[in-house]
């Protein structure tokens, strides 16, 4: 029963950072119909500066909340960035024929890591947790003996909150319905009155966003290591593949399909070591899926008139 209960909140946590990488990949996605490979570097972004700002830039007399806050303004402004220098020039393209994006966005991603091994680090640093203790949050191991943290707590509840929110925004507000319009027809927009530039600067940004929130959360946990980003920006990439790109729920669907695939391997398995065999367990999961539905579990097919 240890292992089952070691399961779960394995699933729930790490699989919560999952959907919410995969969910910064779809956001975009549904706006431009690019896929942002910098997204995955973008965490390990946001986990430094977050380190950075803590340890150094407030000699760790700061509250970390304050930290997390600027962290997060810090990562749109990135997000943003990586818009303006590796999208926009690229002028009016279509995505599909022209893949100048996956050259330039995975490029803005190594230049990312390498300005934050030269100016921060590359060790690996240790942050503390968002909070210490949580209301009702008496005791840190389950009945089962396994371990449970109050930033654990925040690792499943936050992102789930933010993924709804932000679900809300979409479907009930006008900013929703202008990313609704540029993501169907982004002509018809803009001559609705609907600005596509403005509309794909936002979903950027609040990728950015959302990519910065992922480091901070998950550093009390995996603390912030520089191979964060190639592990976070494929998994969550293939989260956001097998829940369907620019479906948000989807996206958290597939984070903690993906943790469980890797949880279970882990736990419940023939061999010696299980360690190796969860990137091929992964992997197969992603196939598999793609094979039965190649749109994602909540993915829609693009039905083009011609």
């Amino acid at each position: 029963m240890s292992d089952v209960t070691q399961v779960v909140v394995y699933t729930l946590t790490i699989g919560s950072i999952y959907g919410l990488v995969g969910f910064g990949y779809s956001l975009i996605f549904s706006t431009t119909r690019i896929v942002n490979f910098a997204q995955g570097t973008l965490v390990l972004v946001g986990g430094y500066l977050a380190w950075d700002l803590y340890a150094n830039a407030f000699n760790g007399n700061a509250a970390l909340p304050i930290v997390l806050i600027l962290v997060i303004l810090l990562s749109a402004l990135i997000g943003l960035l990586v818009d303006l220098i590796g999208v926009a020039p690229l002028g009016r393209f279509d995505p599909r024929t022209n893949i100048s994006w996956l050259v330039t966005t995975f490029g803005l991603g190594i230049v990312a890591e390498e300005l934050v091994r030269r100016y921060i680090s590359d060790s690996s640093q240790a942050l503390p947790g968002l909070v210490k203790s949580l209301p009702l949050f008496g005791r840190s191991r389950l009945p089962f003996g396994v371990a449970v943290s109050a930033s654990d707590v925040l690792l499943v509840v936050v992102p789930i909150v933010v993924v709804v929110l932000l679900e809300v925004v979409q479907a009930r507000t006008r900013l929703g319905r202008a990313f609704r319009a540029v993501a169907q027809d982004r002509q018809a927009a803009s001559l609705m009155g609907i600005n596509p530039t403005a509309m794909v600067m936002v979903a950027f940004a609040l990728a950015g966003a959302l990519a910065g929130l992922a480091g901070i959360l998950v550093a009390p946990r995996l603390n912030v290591r520089f191979n964060i980003s190639v592990t976070l920006g494929v998994y969550g990439f293939i989260a956001a593949v097998i829940g369907g790109l620019g479906s948000t729920r989807g996206a958290m669907i597939g984070g903690y399909l993906i943790a469980f695939v890797e949880a279970f391997t882990g736990v419940w398995n023939p061999f010696s070591s299980g360690e190796v065999y969860k990137p091929i367990a992964v992997f197969i999961i992603f196939i598999a899926v793609l094979a039965v539905r190649p749109s994602g579990l909540f993915g829609k097919k693009i039905v083009e008139k011609v």
